[in-house]
């Protein structure tokens, strides 16, 4: 009920009427919804998934398996693969390579700097092979800032026969199917990551200049055979143009 008040009542009796504060609203905190809190976790997940891709590339390949023919050569007397290759070529007989003999071939003639804006600081300590069933993996190992990194490309020979004996092969810079995505083949791996066949653009240049040093190895190994088979521990090379072959079952 309003009230009436006489004005002249307040001034003569010095009546002070006050009127009530009325409370300003407050607003209510934004909660975040659905959609910002997954996009939220979104992020949070990638930072996570780039720091661990950064860790694992920082992390050197386990070379444990093919230290025998770098660190104590002694124990294998690598032979020269150009002479072994221009025999078996001339001799028409196949051969069969063990990957420990060619990686101390690798550690006896290697001798290779890395250039560029990494120059002082970056060098290529030695090069690898390891051999498995269809497929061969070229590693470089450098030191940089005295740490050692890794960073190795699958390679893989298809060979195809026609009917009149003819033989097609074509070498392809990939190793395969990645575990988590079938669909994209791998290209190698930075470090213990393993990353895409696109990700080898990055050190194309490495692998061209090394192998410009091996030009005559790869001629005569990959070039100028008529068969060539990768298995774990051993390149396989056969020179003849005949069909089949008794002793590597080709």
């Amino acid at each position: 009920m309003r009230i009436a008040i006489d004005r002249a009542a307040t001034s003569r009796y010095a009546i002070t009427v006050t009127e009530k504060p009325v409370a300003a609203k407050e607003d209510k905190p934004h909660e975040a919804g659905n959609f910002e809190r997954l996009m939220g976790l979104a992020v949070v997940l990638l930072i996570a998934a780039l720091g661990y891709c950064v860790w694992q590339v920082a992390q050197a390949q386990n070379l444990a398996d093919l230290t025998v023919a770098t660190e104590a050569p002694g124990q294998v007397t690598p032979r020269d693969l150009k002479t072994v290759f221009q025999k078996s070529i001339d001799g028409s007989y196949p051969l069969k390579i063990s990957e420990e003999e060619i990686n101390a071939y690798l550690a006896k003639t290697l001798s290779m700097k890395q250039g560029g804006a990494c120059q002082g600081f970056a060098s290529l300590e030695k090069v690898l092979v390891r051999l498995e069933e269809g497929r061969a993996e070229v590693m470089m190992v450098r030191k940089f800032f005295g740490r050692p990194m890794t960073v190795s490309m699958w390679v893989k020979v298809e060979q195809v026969e026609n009917d009149r004996g003819e033989i097609d092969s074509q070498v392809h810079m990939q190793g395969g199917p990645m575990r988590w995505a079938p669909f994209i083949n791998q290209g190698g791996r930075f470090g213990r990551l393993s990353v895409p066949q696109g990700f080898l653009h990055l050190v194309r240049a490495s692998y061209e200049n090394l192998a410009a040093c091996y030009r005559e190895e790869l001629h005569l190994g990959f070039e100028e055979m008529s068969r060539i088979r990768m298995e774990e521990g051993a390149l396989i090379l056969d020179p003849r143009f005949t069909q089949g072959s008794d002793t590597f079952g080709f």
